[in-house]
């Protein structure tokens, strides 16, 4: 995917899901000297992605400057057949012309996605992608007060579960207890997962414990 950040507009906001960035991807920030820092966490997760990036700088400085440099390489961009596709991340509503003209007036039409910020911008590009379901999941809204209950709950088991190991040579491995109860809806599934994980004899040993834990727990 292409995406064409105007930064001026969006600032560090638009730079939001620079985690999910691939090595197939372009990105080019149009930015000016009125906005020309960006968060490190921002850039250093561009560098790790190896996508390919690009940054130009607004020469001169007048009205709507970046939104011309941003169309004009959106059409360099779109001079090369195999590019079909690209992101606008602006909240300049201006763009919806650059968009209605690659869709419906350009011979080969091209698709031109708008949106606030990287992540939804590969939303909106609708891919299907491991990357795009797990933005949905991140995004998806949550009862505060269930999740509350939840984490309570999940404390109360991390604490029972190292009273109850501390003592023995299993307290470091308390995490893959947690997640063994966790995945396990049954006493079987508990019972073997937990001898896949630790090996029969101490499986055995290991399982006593998570049942007396279970059954504190309820």
């Amino acid at each position: 995917m292409i995406f064409l950040i105007d930064y001026e507009n969006v600032n560090n906001a638009g730079m939001r899901g620079t985690q999910y960035l691939l090595p197939s991807d372009t990105l080019i920030v149009f930015f000016s000297k009125n906005a020309h820092n960006m968060e490190k966490h921002f850039l250093l997760d561009i560098q790790n992605s190896g996508c390919v990036f690009d940054a130009y700088k607004l020469v001169n400085s007048q009205k709507n400057g970046l939104d011309f440099y941003l169309a004009t390489k959106l059409g360099e961009v779109f001079g090369n057949p195999e590019n079909k596709s690209a992101v606008i991340i602006s909240k300049d509503a201006g763009f919806q012309a650059v968009r209605d003209y690659w869709q419906c007036c350009a011979k080969p039409q091209r698709r031109v996605f708008l949106s606030e910020s990287i992540e939804l911008g590969i939303l909106r590009a609708n891919e299907h992608t491991e990357r795009t379901e797990l933005i949905r999941d991140h995004l998806l809204s949550t009862d505060i007060g269930k999740f509350f209950n939840a984490y309570k709950e999940t404390q109360k088991l991390r604490q029972l579960l190292q009273e109850t190991f501390n003592d023995t040579e299993f307290s470091d491995r308390t995490e893959e207890m947690e997640q063994i109860l966790q995945n396990g809806k049954t006493a079987k599934v508990i019972y073997l997962n937990t001898l896949h994980c630790f090996g029969r004899k101490d499986g055995l040993a290991v399982y006593q414990r998570l049942k007396n834990c279970v059954a504190s727990k309820g």
